[in-house]
């Protein structure tokens, strides 16, 4: 998993490293938080490595030499100057075959040990050639400095990875950790403590369909991972700068990385071990801190800052089997038309939707997104947010993100319309922002700051205007908006829109509330700006 290791490629350093295997880490538990390696992955077949290069110990390895790959590195992150760009030879254990060999990693060539006693205990360069996996590092070279880098270079710190996952997905999650571990541990003076591991599968390496017609080899030997993981612990005598979480992601192409705490990656590796004694770090390292939140936020930014990237690391989310197949069909049915340009093909708007459980976690998700982050979360029904019928098991209702209407160039007046011909703005040298709301001229006031609870927003000149938050499109009934007139004020006191062009029309709770009991047996919510008016409503 280094950043420099693409495919598996090795190099030409011919240094020596070593490395000691023994029955305890007391001579690196340095690298692990509050000295305590993490339980419920030791087995008979187990093996622990104080990996050692140059008279100094760099990681622990916890490696089973029945699977022949490591269950677990555990290191910490180093700062360094620019590391040369080097090529990298990589190394096998003696002593994973015997206690009297010496304590030292070797190139295969020179361990002084037959192919037949290598291959008993460990695997080696041969078993992934010809392979569709790469030699994905646990301890990411990247994360180290000069020899402790190059001690990252043993077999016994790698396992099979899938080369898309490897080379793209956890490749940048290991960029962005480095960096944000950097900013907000390292130069707070904390100690970056991180654990990585993989899940051993059923499937092995290399297999029968990797048969070299040039040379024989062994088959079934490496351990594919179902899964990898990391745990993540920044220790800091300030707790305010102390933080936790952990990283899980399958080992395929498809895969997405999946955030939890540590105390939620104990729970779902005791599941895939069958076993109820897992525990990566020695407690939760301070998991529900605010800094927690903010370090993550800036990761995710990081992975998803732009729509390729959504696309790259999330397409099998984002775009599930029914609607992959209805675009495939749609795309197919354009480019083979005689009749399209296709250096002239661009791609329409992108609507990026979130399914919700409930009105409740609705209005919780569009507030923290208001505040927090300037987006507007649209409450919708599923079947109009996607276009596509909902499937069962989902709860039918989307949050449909979209930029705040004080932002430059919104297309939304202060109290909802959608502007005619024309963005926001201070049009026609009025000293306030506007725009026509409709062919005859018709006009509103436009938000130059976001519509605040009282409802009303600055509108540049330093007055203000009646305003209504975008919120839902969704009426008290369960009835769709109008696509073009979603809920709003629309100058009532209250909360309402067009469900047709019929003129036919229907209250929508306040921006405010929700649909809910309320502490009454029935469904109501306000539907008032300033005033208490409510209506039954149907959730």
């Amino acid at each position: 998993m280094g950043l420099l290791v693409l495919l598996g490629c090795v190099s030409l350093w011919a240094g020596l490293a070593l490395a000691e295997v023994g029955s305890s880490f007391i001579n690196c538990q340095q690298y692990l938080y509050k000295t305590a390696e993490p339980e419920g992955f030791n087995t008979q077949h187990t093996a622990k490595i104080c990996q050692k290069n140059e008279k100094a110990y760099h990681f622990a390895t916890l490696y089973d030499k029945e699977g022949r790959t490591p269950r677990w590195s555990a290191y910490t992150l180093k700062r360094c100057g620019k590391q040369p760009n080097k090529k990298q030879k990589w190394f096998v254990e003696p002593q994973l075959v015997g206690q009297h060999w010496i304590p030292e990693m070797r190139t295969e060539e020179d361990s002084g040990l037959t192919l037949e006693q290598l291959q008993s205990t460990q695997a080696i360069s041969r078993d992934y050639e010809n392979t569709n996996y790469d030699r994905g590092q646990l301890n990411p070279n990247s994360f180290q400095c000069d020899s402790s880098r190059r001690a990252t270079f043993t077999l016994t710190n790698a396992v099979p990875m899938e080369p898309c996952l490897n080379q793209m997905h956890w490749r940048k999650l290991e960029e962005s950790l480095r960096d944000k571990l950097t900013q907000n541990c390292l130069k707070e003076g904390g100690t970056a403590y991180l654990v990585t591991g993989a899940v051993a599968g059923t499937e092995k390496i290399p297999k029968k369909d990797d048969q070299e017609w040039d040379r024989q080899r062994t088959y079934n030997r490496v351990a594919v991972a179902s899964h990898i993981w990391t745990a993540v612990c920044c220790d800091n005598a300030n707790n305010n700068l102390k933080f936790s979480f952990a990283i899980l992601a399958e080992n395929k192409e498809e895969s997405k990385l999946r955030f939890f705490s540590v105390k939620q990656l104990n729970k779902k590796l005791q599941e895939m071990y069958s076993t109820q004694n897992i525990r990566v770090l020695a407690d939760d390292c301070n998991a529900q801190s605010q800094k927690t939140q903010e370090v993550l936020s800036a990761i995710k930014q990081d992975l998803y800052s732009a729509f390729w990237d959504l696309i790259l690391n999330l397409y099998h989310q984002v775009l599930p089997s029914d609607k992959r197949k209805n675009l495939d069909k749609e795309t197919t049915k354009v480019m083979k038309s005689r009749n399209v340009n296709q250096g002239k093909l661009q791609l329409g708007s992108i609507e990026i939707i979130q399914e919700v459980d409930s009105t409740k976690d609705w209005h919780k998700l569009f507030v923290k997104a208001y505040e927090q982050d300037s987006l507007s979360c649209m409450l919708s029904h599923a079947t109009d947010a996607t276009g596509l019928a909902y499937t069962s098991g989902t709860s039918g209702r989307m949050c449909a993100f979209q930029k705040q209407k004080h932002l430059p160039g919104s297309d939304v007046s202060a109290q909802g319309y959608r502007c005619f011909g024309q963005a926001c703005g201070k049009h026609n040298e009025k000293p306030y922002s506007w725009c026509y709301i409709s062919a005859n001229k018709d006009w509103d006031y436009c938000c130059t700051e976001k519509c605040m609870k009282d409802y009303k927003c600055a509108r540049g000149d330093g007055g203000t205007a009646t305003c209504s938050p975008q919120y839902s499109s969704v009426t008290v009934k369960g009835h769709q908006c109008r696509a073009d007139f979603p809920c709003g004020l629309y100058h009532q006191s209250y909360y309402w829109c067009y469900t047709d062009y019929k003129q036919n029309w229907d209250y929508c709770c306040a921006p405010h509330h929700y649909c809910g009991k309320h502490d009454y047996s029935y469904q109501w919510c306000y539907v008032g700006g300033q005033t208490k008016d409510w209506q039954y409503c149907k959730a």
